[in-house]
């Protein structure tokens, strides 16, 4: 499983094998001075990360403005996914004005990066109207400082959307019109795979894979219905983005268990990117680690 980017079916893009998560490099709690979140995502680049993840939303939008930053000289090198749908509430939108002064106190308050993300899920909304999702790709174009999002996905949207003409008609004219290349749902259950499947011109899902592991002899595998599904989507000719492939860490805890999920979740068929997260260089070299790890 090399870090070389390859073919990321049915796009044409060329995407690395480890993708970097995004969703806390800006967050309220980040653990990691912003200084530090910038060098490793440049180091990630430089060591052949190029799959970069995020949302309008993640960081009330300064994930992106980070990756913006990143993009300004490393354009050509680096795919972009984000995501649109989630709304701030009016006390987020507050909080990224507080975020300078409030992260140094957090960083050192025990369980705070915890409560900040209880609160963040508490105040979260959700908008699939196309008017709404035409104005946050639009806002997501300019924190990124691109001329187009290279694969741009429903943000866990209820199965319900996969009904809306009006919604899958927006992305295709987003899609004509340049400013987005692909498009894709990152689907909230595992089990919405199957009806957003049936949407035309979609090109992958991104779904939540977490492997049953064994502690004691360290082995990783999917259950079979879930590879069954993966063998579905692969033969619908839809990509798969894997996210939550450590539930939430712990499988992140022991070496072994860290490399031999990641082997098991990009063995599985369809698989083109696992994401994870990254928030410093020494999470970025333990899953590169665990990468080489898994190719043995």
């Amino acid at each position: 499983m090399s870090l070389a980017a390859h073919p990321f079916p049915p796009t044409d893009l060329a995407v690395s094998r480890l993708g970097f998560g995004c969703s806390t490099i800006a967050s309220l709690a980040t653990r990691h001075a912003p200084a530090e979140v910038r060098a490793t995502l440049f180091a990630a680049v430089d060591q052949g990360v190029n799959f970069f993840d995020t949302a309008d939303v993640y960081g009330q939008g300064d994930s992106e403005r980070l990756l913006g930053q990143l993009l300004a000289s490393r354009r050509e090198q680096v795919v972009v996914c984000t995501k649109v749908g989630m709304r701030l509430s009016q006390s987020q939108q507050v909080i990224r004005l507080v975020k300078p002064m409030l992260n140094p106190l957090l960083r050192r308050w025990r369980g705070g990066r915890a409560r900040s993300t209880e609160l963040r899920r508490a105040s979260e909304r959700q908008c699939f109207e196309p008017a709404y999702l035409r104005d946050r790709v639009d806002a997501s174009l300019t924190r990124l400082g691109v001329q187009h999002i290279d694969l741009l996905l429903l943000h866990s949207p209820p199965v319900e959307v996969a009904e809306r003409e009006d919604v899958l008609a927006l992305l295709h004219e987003l899609r004509d019109a340049g400013k987005l290349r692909w498009f894709g749902v990152s689907a909230a259950r595992l089990s919405d795979a199957p009806r957003w499947a049936r949407w035309t011109g979609l090109s992958c899902l991104q779904l939540p894979l977490t492997p049953e592991a064994n502690a004691a002899t360290g082995e990783s595998r999917l259950p079979a219905d879930v590879l069954a599904l993966l063998t579905d989507l692969r033969e619908r000719n839809i990509g798969v983005i894997a996210r939550e492939i450590f539930s939430g860490g712990t499988l992140a805890t022991r070496p072994a268990l860290r490399a031999s999920a990641l082997a098991a979740v990009l063995a599985a068929p369809g698989v083109g990117v696992a994401l994870v997260g990254m928030g410093c260089r020494s999470h970025l070299n333990d899953n590169l680690q665990a990468l080489a790890e898994a190719s043995q």
